[in-house]
């Protein structure tokens, strides 16, 4: 009997936190965006999150609750929205780098969003080779070739040419938009949308020569949130 009581209680309890998470919500899209990284990516976010002022009951970030790997991200995130599909997108943020997995989570995604049934809102933001050449878009247009040398991986190469800017950058680094609109005295919306500009002139750089070194589709979800709230 108690035990029955305490089932209900915990029932009610969260019936209550669902309810004012929705009050809370303001009217438009809920997003959730998973990322690879458990330090630098959600710090990113939930920093932009905060500049843009967009609400936490409608944009959900995780990273460390995942595994590293690109196809874990994605695993992770559909399993995520299956248990709440009251998302209207699913971003999975992740590298190309060194993963084994990383045509294998592009192809997922591809499956998901093209599934007769039931497609699922699920869009890639993934980078080649790393999130920081996303990062060093903030300060430079550039589409230099990146390759690993000696005893660095191809992402060292990305984080040296990033430290020409930031020199005490490393991973995990935190207020990293504080930081780079601090360095180059700028606003932060300046910042977001030169990061922006330059991704979208890379893109179309890159598909017209069929390379994705580097590349990134981040500019793509940074915008798409810049412009959430616009209309309300």
């Amino acid at each position: 009997m108690g035990t029955d009581n305490l089932h209900h209680k915990d029932k009610k309890r969260s019936a209550r936190s669902l309810e004012r998470q929705r009050a809370k919500r303001r009217p438009y899209d809920r997003v959730l965006i998973v990322c690879e990284g458990a330090k630098t990516e959600p710090g990113y976010f939930e920093e932009l999150k905060s500049i843009l002022r967009l609400a936490t009951a409608n944009i959900t970030i995780c990273g460390k609750e995942c595994n590293s790997d690109p196809l874990s991200i994605v695993n992770f995130a559909l399993e995520k929205y299956h248990k709440d599909n009251d998302y209207d997108r699913v971003y999975c943020i992740f590298d190309k780098d060194r993963h084994t997995t990383y045509q294998m989570a592009l192809d997922k995604i591809e499956q998901c969003k093209n599934a007769k049934r039931r497609s699922i809102p699920v869009y890639p933001a993934n980078s080649v080779p790393c999130f920081e050449f996303w990062l060093l878009l903030h300060f430079k247009y550039t589409s230099q070739y990146f390759q690993s040398a000696g005893h660095r991986s191809i992402c060292d190469q990305v984080i040296r040419e990033l430290k020409n800017f930031i020199p005490h950058y490393a991973k995990g680094h935190e207020k990293i938009l504080a930081e780079i609109a601090k360095s180059r005295q700028l606003a932060f919306e300046e910042v977001i949308d030169y990061a922006i500009r330059n991704g979208q002139q890379l893109e179309q750089q890159q598909n017209r020569q069929y390379s994705d070194n580097p590349s990134t589709r981040l500019h793509q979800l940074v915008a798409y949130l810049r412009d959430l709230n616009k209309a309300f």
